[in-house]
């Protein structure tokens, strides 16, 4: 019998060969990044489907691929015969977490290739904090990219097909841009980013020639009134299907609840056109009832935050940073709250009532309070893609002084964040456009 690929939604897919079942980034319902990204189409995978499923893959943390209030649904009984598969990490949420709710777990090294039976491997390879995910069965090899996207893509690709030595069968990726991509009525960026991710199909494509092409990890539509329009430019599966269906390989579009014997043909079209359906029943924004967060609990939240930071870091050593100018405070305008404030990663809020002419980025109380509450909710907010960027760049100002607590969110701490890549470039870049 050959392989078989049973569609959840969105990146979440059960593959069955050889009498194993193998999920990967299951995301069922609800809506996710603070309430920000929804899906398009209902799901029919039900959670007592997880009921002899072998394994579950998570490429990584976003609740798109790990969803702790999916997880808990599902059946105790199913839960203690799976086990989980994810990346090893410094902070062990995760496989601590899966532990918690009964999961078998199973960490993995990058490129370690681990047998989940006798001919079927998995092998896996972070990049960032996300990963990717090479399955091997004895009918065909699967490249599951999700949303990685690396700096040097070209190169990248390449030794990541020089490495793995063999053919890809299916390649599976992300078809549409994932984040803020511009401000309302700014159609020109958007469309600009929704090309980026059909180059980066282009070079997956050419690097591993493969037979199958499966878009993926899009299949969202940005839900609320403050990032809605970041739908008008997006990837459409039916854009898609008609640029990557041809002669060479096949592109096969699946709808929840579809199920393709891997390598016999299937009608995508029917999947497309559902799809489509779904999407244009999407006219408006959800009303999901948050209301503003007064500018005291701002403050209060903000205080809590500043005590995390000092306990967990040495902030002496960010100190040539700031001499040179690399950490000034952001002016971020909250909109509901009709007042801007300037905040600083090295002492919390400093002033309130700024106007928003002298303001880098515009938000609402309630996503600045996640931002001050959790370390991973400044990359929620670059992810739902509610705020304004008031001046060209001030997301990037936002995002400096929020990156201390992000990477203590990931067990990076300062001084040792310093030696960072990712950290280094981010502050220094800034330093050699001065001088140039």
């Amino acid at each position: 019998m050959s392989d078989q690929l049973l569609w959840i939604n969105h990146a979440g897919f059960e593959l069955r060969t050889q009498g194993l079942r193998l999920v990967c980034d299951p995301w069922l319902e609800g809506q996710v990044f603070n309430d920000g990204w929804s899906l398009i189409s209902p799901t029919t995978y039900a959670y007592s489907d997880f009921e002899g499923v072998d394994f579950i893959w998570f490429s990584h943390e976003h609740p798109d691929h790990f969803n702790p209030q999916n997880l808990r649904k599902v059946p105790e009984s199913a839960r203690r015969g799976i086990t989980a598969l994810f990346q090893r990490t410094k902070d062990q949420r995760v496989v601590q977490f899966c532990k918690k709710l009964g999961f078998k777990v199973r960490e993995i090294a990058d490129w370690d290739r681990i047998a989940l039976k006798p001919g079927v491997y998995l092998t896996c390879k972070t990049v960032g904090m996300d990963s990717f995910s090479f399955i091997e069965t004895e009918e065909r090899t699967y490249l599951n990219l999700n949303d990685c996207v690396p700096d040097d893509q070209a190169r990248f690709y390449t030794g990541v097909c020089r490495r793995l030595g063999q053919k890809v069968d299916v390649l599976l990726t992300q078809f549409s841009y994932a984040g803020w991509v511009g401000n309302p009525g700014d159609l020109k960026s958007m469309r600009r980013a929704a090309a980026e991710k059909c180059h980066s199909i282009n070079l997956q494509m050419t690097a591993f020639r493969p037979k199958f092409l499966v878009p993926f990890a899009s299949h969202v539509w940005f839900c609320r009134k403050d990032n809605f329009h970041l739908n008008d430019g997006i990837n459409t599966i039916a854009d898609i299907f008609r640029a990557y269906d041809g002669p060479d390989h096949n592109c096969v579009v699946l709808y929840p609840g579809d199920v393709w014997n891997v390598g016999h043909p299937f009608r995508s079209l029917r999947s497309v056109e559902r799809y489509m359906a779904d999407l244009g029943s999407h006219t408006s924004p959800l009303d999901l009832g948050t209301g503003p967060v007064a500018l005291a609990r701002l403050q209060e939240l903000s205080a809590a935050q500043q005590g995390k930071i000092r306990a967990d870091n040495c902030l002496w050593a960010l100190r040539p940073l700031v001499w040179a100018g690399l950490m000034n405070p952001v002016n971020i305008y909250v909109r509901d709250l009709e007042l801007g404030i300037k905040y600083s990663c090295l002492g919390g809020i400093l002033d309130q009532g700024l106007d928003r002419i002298s303001c880098h980025i515009e938000m609402t109380s309630d996503n600045l309070a996640e931002v001050f509450k959790f370390g991973y909710a400044s990359d929620t907010l670059m992810i739902n893609g509610m705020f304004r960027e008031l001046v060209p760049g001030g997301r990037f100002v936002f995002m400096r002084n929020f990156m201390v607590e992000r990477y203590n969110d990931h067990g990076e701490h300062v001084p040792y964040l310093l030696l960072k890549p990712e950290f280094l470039k981010s502050h220094l870049g800034k330093l050699i456009k001065r001088t140039v």
